[in-house]
């Protein structure tokens, strides 16, 4: 009796697993992006209905103007009440560490802003 080669082995099996690979896609399997789209909408707000609730006054402009460039003013609603010299260190921080093309005075309006509509009392 022959011995069989290992490459022969080697490409038998290559040949096996091609065969069942292809006979498995005719199945109506879902595309695994598309599973995972469903369920990112079964999960997502729905954006057209939601509402932001900030108030305006000074340096709301300045606010909008250059934070909602990179989150949503939603996001604001959602954060605590904090110290002006906190809402001065995140604001810097979003300058220095996240590059947000704030300048000095708009960052000083944009934490008034903020001290005035979620500051520590």
């Amino acid at each position: 009796m022959k011995k069989i080669s290992l490459k022969t082995k080697v490409l038998f099996f290559l040949i096996v697993c091609f065969a069942i690979s292809c006979s498995e896609s005719g199945r109506k399997t879902a595309h695994p992006i598309a599973a995972m789209e469903d369920s990112v909408k079964a999960i997502a707000p729905d954006l057209k209905n939601v509402s932001i609730n900030l108030p305006k006054g000074p340096g709301y402009h300045a606010f909008i103007t250059n934070c909602s460039i990179c989150h949503s003013p939603l996001y604001i609603q959602d954060q605590p009440n904090l110290s002006e010299k906190t809402w001065t260190a995140i604001v810097a921080k979003m300058q220095k560490t996240f590059g947000a093309p704030v300048s000095d005075p708009a960052a000083k309006e944009i934490v008034k802003y903020l001290v005035a509509i979620k500051g520590k009392s």
